[in-house]
C-alpha cells in the first residue's frame, strides 16, 4: 500500500517550518510629529530574516500607518498582498498603529507589543486583531463582547471608521468584510478634523462628531458593528487544527534533561495514571491512550472533524517501558468524532473553555467522551502539551514558572478506566475574505443585481476500490462561506442529494434543521477567492464525519496541508450567466482526491493483522471485523461537483435581488 495515498496528511508538528518572504523598507524624510508623507513600504525588515516578524490584519484595512520601535527614521503601512494585508517588524518591537497625512492631525489606534503577538515566526503568519488594537489602548482584555466595555466600544469604533471608509469608496456594504484602502489622498483629509482622536475619544463616542468633516461612521450601527467584530474573530480563528502521534516521545524511566537539547514534541498521549510523568515508568495495569486529528474551524465560529485514537496495555520489555508509539501497531484504532461546537475556544483570550471542553465521542455515552480541558494559542498557531515545548515557543528560560493551565491537557473516562494526558496542537490555513466580484450574495449586491450564494450543488464520491458504487450527497456553501449538507427526505445510502432547504433551526448541537424537516451537518468552510481570466474559485475544505454519511463518512480533502491536497470550486460560469457547469479542482487543476484517514489507519492494521505468520501471533490481535475490512478498503477516492437540480426552484443557481 503506498503510504502516500493513504497518509496524506500524516505530517507532525514537527513540519511546522519557520520561514518567511521578501520585502524591504523605503526610508521616509519628514518630522514624524508633522505628519507622514511618502510612506513606499509596509515592512521595516526583510521578512526572509530570521528576525523579522510579518504579520496579517484581520479586518483587512491597507494603508493603516504603523512604527516599528527598533527604526527611529522610517515609518510604514499595511499593504494588500493576495487575500491579505500585511506589515512586519522585527521580532519583538512594539507596533505603533495611527492614521495620519502630510498635517499632524492623528487618530492614534495603539501600540502593539509583538511579543504579545508572537515570538517565534511560524508557517502562519499571526495576525493583529482589531480586538487586539483596543486591547492595547484601553489596557484591558473583555471577558466578552459587550457594548458596556470599554474595550469592546474602541475595537466597535475601529470597525464603524473601517466600515465607513469601505462604503465611502464603494469597496463594501455595511457589515461586510472587504479589503478597502485608507489612500494617501483621504488621510491627508484628517487635517480638517478639530482634535487628535485616541482612546478616550473612542469610549466616549465623541470621535463620531470629530470625524463628521472627515468621515460618517454613522453609516454602520453599532450592532453591525459589533456582529463583524464577532465575525473577524471567528475569521482569524478559522483553520485546519492538527495533533498527532506520539511519533517522538521515548519510553523508559529517564527524561532529557539538558538544557541545550531541542525539547521534542509529545504529541497527543497519555494514560491511566493520576500523574502524567508515570506514562512511562513501568507499573501494573499500565495503560496507554493516543490519538490524531484534522478539525475544521469554519466562518461561524464552529469546529468540526474527527480524530483516531489507540487504547491499551503499554508495551513493557525487561521491565522498560517502550516508546509509546510502538501501541499503534498493537490494537486497532477508533473514531473520535467532534459534533460541530462553537463554546470550546474562549477567541479573545485564545484559551480552551475548562467548562466547555471540546468533546471528541468514540460512541453514544457522553459520558464516556474525551475532552479537550486546557491551553492556550499561542504565536497564533500552536497549543504547547508540555512546559519544554510551550518555553521552547515563548523564548523562555528553562528555569521560567508557567501557569499550567497553559498546556494543553485532556481527560478522558471509558472502560471503567480513568485516562489524562497532553497534547500539541497546530493550527494552520487561516481563511481570508471573500471577494464580492466572485461570491456575491443579496448583501453584497445592488437590487435587480445577480448573485450565486448560497450555493447548492451534489458532490459524487467515488472510490478507489471500484466495489463500491459512487455517493451523491447534497451540499450548500452558504452566505456566510461555510458549508453544511443538503440532503433529502427518505435519501439512500447512495443518493443523498438535496432539494435545497433552507435554515428553519440552529440546533444545540451544532446541526440546523432545514425547511425540510431534515437534519443537516456542517461538513466545511471556505477559505478564500481565486481570480483569473477564466477561473473565478472559491477554495474549499470539507471533513464529513457522521454515521449518517454511510460509506463518505470520514471523507475529508481541501485542508491543503501537503501538495496537491487543495481544492476550489471554480464558478467562472455561474458569474457569466449560466447555470451550470462549475468544477472542482485542486490547485493545479486536477480532479480532487478525498482520503479517509480512520479508514487508512484500519487498513494499517488489517495489513499488519494479515501479515502475521501463524495462529499464535495472531491470538495476540483482535480479528478485524468484515465491516472494519469494508471500510478499509474505502481509504480513498475521488470527488467531483455538479450545479443542484435547477428544476427546482429553490436551487436556482443564480438568483436576482428583488
Amino acid at each position: 500500500m503506498n503510504k502516500k495515498i493513504m497518509f496524506p496528511f500524516a505530517i507532525s508538528t514537527l513540519a511546522l517550518m519557520l520561514h518567511g518572504c521578501g520585502g524591504e523598507s523605503a526610508k521616509i524624510n519628514g518630522d514624524p510629529g508633522k505628519g507622514v508623507d511618502g510612506i513606499t513600504s509596509n515592512t521595516s525588515c526583510s521578512i526572509t530574516a530570521n528576525d523579522c516578524l510579518q504579520f496579517v490584519m484581520d479586518y483587512p484595512i491597507a494603508g493603516l500607518n504603523f512604527d516599528c520601535s527598533t527604526d527611529k527614521v522610517n515609518h510604514f503601512a499595511t499593504k494588500l498582498e493576495g487575500n491579505i494585508v500585511t506589515g512586519a517588524c522585527k521580532l519583538g518591537d512594539s507596533v505603533n498603529f495611527y492614521i495620519q497625512g502630510t498635517e499632524a492631525r492623528k487618530i492614534s489606534l495603539g501600540t502593539i507589543k509583538l511579543d504579545e503577538i508572537a515570538k517565534l515566526k511560524m508557517a502562519t503568519p499571526p495576525r493583529i486583531r482589531l480586538i487586539d488594537l483596543a486591547i492595547a489602548m484601553t489596557g484591558k482584555t473583555p471577558a466578552s463582547l459587550t457594548m458596556s466595555d470599554n474595550t469592546t466600544r474602541v475595537a466597535v469604533a475601529l470597525v464603524k471608521i473601517f466600515q465607513g471608509l469601505g462604503i465611502e469608496r464603494k469597496d463594501n456594504t455595511a457589515g461586510d468584510i472587504q479589503p478597502t484602502e485608507l489612500s494617501k489622498d483621504k488621510k491627508d483629509l484628517l487635517a480638517n478634523i478639530s482634535k487628535d482622536i485616541g482612546t478616550q475619544e473612542f469610549i466616549s463616542g465623541e470621535y463620531s462628531s470629530i470625524l463628521k468633516p472627515w468621515l460618517n461612521v454613522d453609516q454602520v450601527s453599532d450592532e453591525q458593528a459589533l456582529a463583524l467584530l464577532t465575525d473577524l474573530l471567528n475569521l482569524s480563528n478559522t483553520g485546519v487544527w492538527q495533533a498527532d502521534l506520539p511519533i517522538t516521545k521515548a519510553g523508559g524511566e529517564t527524561t532529557n534533561t539538558s538544557s541545550s537539547a531541542t525539547p521534542r514534541p509529545d504529541g497527543f498521549f497519555g494514560c491511566n495514571k493520576e500523574i502524567y510523568a508515570n506514562c512511562t515508568k513501568n507499573s501494573s495495569n499500565l495503560l496507554h491512550s493516543m490519538g490524531n486529528f484534522l478539525l475544521i474551524s469554519d466562518r461561524q465560529g464552529y469546529i468540526l472533524g474527527y480524530g483516531q485514537q489507540w487504547r491499551g496495555p503499554a508495551t513493557i520489555t525487561n521491565d522498560l517501558v517502550l516508546a509509546p508509539y510502538v501501541l499503534t501497531t498493537k490494537v486497532k484504532p477508533q473514531k473520535m468524532q467532534v459534533n460541530a461546537q462553537n463554546t470550546w475556544f474562549d477567541q479573545i483570550g485564545k484559551m480552551i473553555n475548562s467548562s466547555q471542553p471540546l468533546r471528541f465521542n468514540l460512541n453514544n455515552n457522553a459520558a464516556e467522551d474525551l475532552l479537550l480541558k486546557q491551553g492556550k494559542m499561542i504565536n497564533g498557531t500552536t497549543i504547547a502539551g508540555t512546559e519544554s515545548i510551550y518555553k521552547q515557543l515563548n523564548k523562555l528560560k528553562d528555569t521560567d514558572s508557567i501557569d499550567p493551565k497553559v498546556l494543553g491537557t485532556w481527560q478522558q473516562t471509558i472502560a471503567g478506566e480513568s485516562y489524562k494526558g497532553v497534547i500539541d496542537i497546530v493550527r494552520v490555513n487561516p481563511s481570508s475574505y471573500l471577494a464580492k466580484d466572485i461570491f456575491k450574495t443579496a448583501a453584497n449586491v445592488e437590487p435587480k443585481q445577480s448573485y450565486i450564494f448560497p450555493l447548492y450543488a451534489t458532490l459524487t464520491f467515488r472510490f478507489q476500490d471500484n466495489a463500491f458504487p459512487a455517493v451523491d450527497m447534497g451540499i450548500v456553501i452558504d452566505e456566510h462561506g461555510d458549508i453544511r449538507t443538503d440532503i433529502k427526505p427518505n435519501a439512500t445510502a447512495t443518493d443523498m442529494s438535496g432539494i435545497c432547504g433552507t435554515v428553519k433551526s440552529v440546533n444545540a448541537d451544532g446541526t440546523i434543521t432545514d425547511s425540510n424537516d431534515q437534519i443537516q451537518y456542517r461538513i466545511g468552510t471556505t477559505g478564500a477567492t481565486l481570480f483569473s481570466t477564466y477561473d473565478k474559485s472559491v477554495s474549499v475544505k470539507m471533513i464529513l464525519s457522521n454515521p449518517k454519511f454511510g460509506n463518505v463518512d470520514g471523507a475529508m480533502f481541501g485542508l491543503n496541508l501537503t501538495a496537491g491536497t487543495g481544492a476550489k470550486i471554480n464558478i467562472h460560469n455561474l458569474l457569466a450567466g449560466q447555470a451550470s457547469g462549475i468544477n472542482l479542482t485542486d490547485f493545479s487543476n486536477n480532479t480532487v482526491t478525498w482520503s479517509n484517514t480512520y479508514a487508512a489507519y484500519q487498513l494499517s492494521y488489517n495489513q499488519l493483522y494479515d501479515d502475521l505468520k501463524n495462529d499464535t501471533e495472531r491470538n495476540k490481535y483482535v480479528k478485524p471485523t468484515d465491516e472494519e475490512r469494508a471500510l478499509a478498503k474505502r481509504f480513498s477516492g475521488t470527488v467531483s461537483i455538479k450545479i443542484a437540480d435547477q428544476g427546482i426552484p429553490a436551487c436556482n443557481a443564480i438568483k436576482v435581488k428583488s
